[in-house]
């Protein structure tokens, strides 16, 4: 089991990772309307946060897998 865990560990890290790489090189855009239209730098702040927060769970998530597989002796 602690293989197994260690490598969705592993994994979870990667993908949050990746996710917040491509947001912000700009390849994954969920702010395209908004951003056409914004006065201010607020309102793409507040449609960036979903995606931003799924990435950064994901690598707490990640985190999480591989702390907590480890048995301290």
């Amino acid at each position: 089991m602690k293989p197994m865990r260690l490598l969705a560990g592993w994994l979870c890290i990667a993908i949050g990772f990746a996710l917040v790489v491509l947001l912000a090189l700009g390849v994954l855009d969920p702010v395209g309307a908004s951003a056409a239209r914004a006065t201010s730098l607020t309102p793409v702040l507040v449609a960036l946060l979903p995606s931003v927060s799924v990435g950064i769970a994901i690598f707490a998530v990640g985190v999480w897998l591989i702390s907590t597989g480890r048995k301290s002796k």
